[in-house]
């Protein structure tokens, strides 16, 4: 059942992708030399997902992803109303991907929180939050129950093409607040034996 949901939603992703363009037809004039390398290396290599979110300086970001969670390519790019609207898509369609898994209650995951996501690390002020919290791999099996209401499960925070909601979490990045790691995830390979 898990895995016909699964390629429902990469279909429904790939088709949003389609028909929202490329990221050269998304961003100001003066960034289009750097969205078009973005689109050139995605056509070039399908075997990557797309990450977008809001920069902590309020710019988006944009990461081609291999399967293995290494960053192929990235762009920071000017907030314009098709790159919004590009994420809004992602993380509505993260949102319903988690709630079909049923990981919604287990994650703690809405759509604000979806919302409220920044790419990157704090502001030099805000380290010090950072530095209390612990590396990734350790975050679910922290003795300490405050961490483990805010440790985050795979499904969060993805792609608008390939979306995971199953486990594969290789990295965390720093969301804000206290203790607040979220963890990225890598694509999955869908077995139909």
């Amino acid at each position: 059942m898990r895995s016909i949901i699964t390629l429902t939603f990469l279909a429904i992703t790939s088709l949003l992708t389609t028909v929202l363009g490329s990221y050269v037809d998304m961003v100001i004039d003066s960034e289009k030399e750097l969205a078009g390398t973005l689109d050139k290396f995605v056509e070039d290599h399908p075997d990557t997902y797309d990450f977008i979110a809001k920069s902590h300086d309020g710019r988006i970001v944009i990461q081609v992803r291999f399967e293995d969670d290494t960053v192929g390519i990235e762009g920071f790019f000017t907030e314009t109303p098709e790159l919004l609207d590009d994420l809004d898509v992602a993380q509505k369609s993260i949102l319903a991907s988690t709630v079909s898994a049923g990981l919604d209650e287990q994650s703690g995951t809405t759509l604000e929180s979806l919302q409220a996501y920044r790419y990157g690390a704090p502001d030099e002020g805000d380290l010090h939050k950072r530095q209390s919290c612990q590396p990734c791999r350790e975050c679910l099996r922290d003795v300490n129950e405050h961490l483990k209401k805010r440790a985050s499960f795979c499904g969060q925070f993805c792609s608008t093409r390939l979306s995971c909601v199953v486990p594969g979490c290789r990295r965390c990045y720093y969301t804000g607040g206290a203790c607040l790691w979220q963890k990225s995830c890598q694509r999955v390979s869908l077995n139909f034996a």
